[in-house]
Parts: C-alpha cells; sequence; structure tokens
C-alpha cells in the first residue's frame, strides 16, 4: 500500500474517532442545554417542538408536501406560525420566500444546494449532529402543525401527503383555491369554505364535513370518500374504483364517471328539480329504496329548463340516492371537535 493512503487511511479514522466523542459530549451535555437556536425546547412530555413564527412574511400560495407524519392546517389563527414536533434540524423545509410559504419533510442532497431560497437553509454540521444527539426522536411520533393567520391573503393552498400521513385541515373560510392529494393516508376536511376544490389520490380514506366549495372536483382510485353537509354549485367525480358517499348535499350540478364503485347521495332536493342522465352497467339504481333497474333519464325537452343536472355513470357496483331529505349538520364526537388554534 502506498505511503499516502495509509496516510489518508489515519486522517480518516482520526476524523471518525474525534467525531464520535465530539457527539458523545454532545450527547452527555443535554440536559443542561434544552434549546437549539432559541427555537427548539424538550416539553414536558418529552417531545422536542420547534416553534416558527412567520411575523412579517407576506404570502398568498401555501404549499406543503409532507410523508408519514401527522399534519395540521388550521385557519383562523391570530398569526401565521408553523410547529414542528420531534424534527432534527435540518430534516425539514419552512420558508416563505416568494410569496409562497413551503412546509415540506421530504428532503433530498438538492435541497441543501437552495439554489431559489427555498430550501433547507443549511445550519452547519454542527448544530446538526448537536440536535441529533442531544434529542432522541427515533420512536415518537412527527407532527406538523400550521397555523393561517386572518390578516394573510391566501389564493391557493396546495397539500400533497403519502405513506401514511394523517392530514386534518380546518376551519379555513377564505375566497381561494384548495388541491389536496392524498396517497395510502387518511385526510379529513372540515368546517371549509372555499372558492373551489379538488381531491385526488389513492389508497386512501377521505372525509369532508361542514364544507362548501363552488366547484369540487374528485378524482381517485381505490379510496373511500365520504363528504357530509357538503354545498357546493358544480361537482365532478371521477374514478376507477371508490366507495363514495355524499349525505346530506347540496348541489346543483353533479357529473360523475365512475368504474367498479358504489355511489350513495342524499339531497334535499326533490328529484324532478334535476334533468337525470343516470346509467349502471352492472348493478342496480336505488331512488327512495326504491329499485328502477338501470336507467333513469328525464325527457330531452327538460334539458336546460330544470334547476339542476345529474349525469351518472357507473361501469359496475351500485347507485342509491335519497331525494327530498333536509340537510342536518353530522353529530360531532370528541374525536371530530376542532382543537383552538
Amino acid at each position: 500500500m502506498k505511503p499516502a493512503s495509509i496516510i489518508s487511511i489515519c486522517i480518516s479514522l482520526v476524523l471518525i474517532i474525534g467525531g464520535y466523542f465530539l457527539c458523545a459530549h454532545a450527547r452527555s451535555t443535554a440536559p443542561n442545554d434544552a434549546a437549539i437556536d432559541g427555537n427548539t425546547s424538550l416539553s414536558e412530555d418529552g417531545n422536542v417542538v420547534t416553534e416558527l413564527t412567520l411575523t412579517g412574511q407576506t404570502f398568498s400560495k401555501v404549499d406543503i408536501d409532507i410523508s408519514n407524519c401527522k399534519v395540521e392546517i388550521h385557519g383562523g389563527a391570530e398569526a401565521s406560525s408553523v410547529t414542528l414536533v420531534n424534527f432534527y434540524e435540518n430534516t425539514y423545509i419552512a420558508a416563505a420566500g416568494e410569496k409562497v410559504l413551503t412546509v415540506s419533510n421530504q428532503i433530498t442532497l438538492l435541497d441543501y444546494i437552495n439554489l431559489d431560497g427555498t430550501g433547507v437553509t443549511f445550519s452547519g454540521v454542527w448544530k446538526t449532529l448537536r440536535s441529533f444527539f442531544t434529542y432522541d426522536t427515533s420512536d415518537a411520533q412527527q407532527e406538523i402543525h400550521i397555523y393561517l393567520g386572518n390578516d394573510a391573503e391566501i389564493s391557493q393552498i396546495s397539500v400533497a401527503v403519502d405513506s401514511g400521513t394523517t392530514l386534518r385541515l380546518v376551519d379555513i373560510d377564505r375566497d381561494c383555491d384548495i388541491s389536496v392529494k392524498v396517497t395510502d393516508s387518511n385526510a379529513e376536511i372540515s368546517n371549509v369554505n372555499v372558492a373551489s376544490m379538488s381531491v385526488s389520490g389513492s389508497g386512501s380514506e377521505i372525509t369532508i364535513g361542514n364544507a362548501s366549495a363552488t366547484n369540487f372536483e374528485y378524482t381517485a382510485k381505490n379510496t373511500k370518500f365520504i363528504a357530509n353537509n357538503f354545498i357546493s354549485e358544480n361537482l365532478v367525480l371521477e374514478s376507477e374504483a371508490s366507495d363514495i358517499s355524499l349525505l346530506n348535499t347540496d348541489f346543483r350540478n353533479i357529473t360523475a364517471t365512475l368504474g367498479t364503485s358504489n355511489l350513495i347521495m342524499s339531497t334535499k332536493y326533490d328529484r324532478t328539480s334535476y334533468f337525470r342522465k343516470i346509467q349502471i352497467n352492472e348493478g342496480a339504481i336505488t331512488e327512495n329504496e326504491t329499485e328502477i333497474g338501470q336507467k333513469d333519464e328525464s325527457a330531452e325537452e327538460l334539458l336546460g329548463t330544470l334547476p339542476g343536472n345529474m349525469t351518472i355513470e357507473v361501469e359496475s357496483g351500485s347507485i342509491n340516492i335519497t331525494f327530498g331529505v333536509e340537510i342536518l349538520p353530522p353529530v360531532v364526537t370528541e374525536d371530530t371537535q376542532t382543537p383552538a388554534a
């Protein structure tokens, strides 16, 4: 072996051993040092809590990309802020730049380069090691809580979650557009009133309650979707395979193109309020507990003369519609109540 190679190996070993003892020293002094950068602390229940205030930051768009985490997005807060639970230093993105609030735990090597100012603001190897060896979060539940202040003029909220994430989107009353993509996760959207909303994804369970959107679009597969006490002018549903329940819904127009799916609907309006073109190729249509076969089509001369339109096509499964049901709010339990921001 060449002398230069031996020297390189010796230097590497010295650096590794020195790093080990440096990290061990940082861990041993952890009880006397409860903060990182002045905004991270150890809570009484043992969680590592990082508080990020956004005072003075202006943003019109919110971009959330989360994996394998619990995430809650609250509207109606006095001031915008982000709280991260059980995250090490430099393992997340939380930035407000170019009028976009970005929060993500999907970190790649390119994020550390931070070319556009929205990646990880890398605070150094020392702080990364200090965070890693000061707090042990290996077995702890990671959480992200995002609070949107009333003074934030937000026009668009985009949320993407996957890999076992639990999402709650609550208390948002704005003239904005919301886009939610849910993959192999669960999502709850409640007390939300917006201009438009689109929901997409796969392998998930999605619930919407006490909400309204002028335009609503659902595109998903292998997903259970439940909407309760939901109001919309225009509903568009597309799915290869889903169980869809639209309970106590108030809509003017609905267009549904579904593969192997079961569709349950209930609305306060009478059957004669809609121009209907409803068809199922394999299965049956049931209206107000009466099975009517595989088609329900209004006379063509009624097109454009009625308040609403229903165009529903299902490849196989079932269609169950109940007309003339008064809209009642869903039952609120302790599990569905929204905590105060």
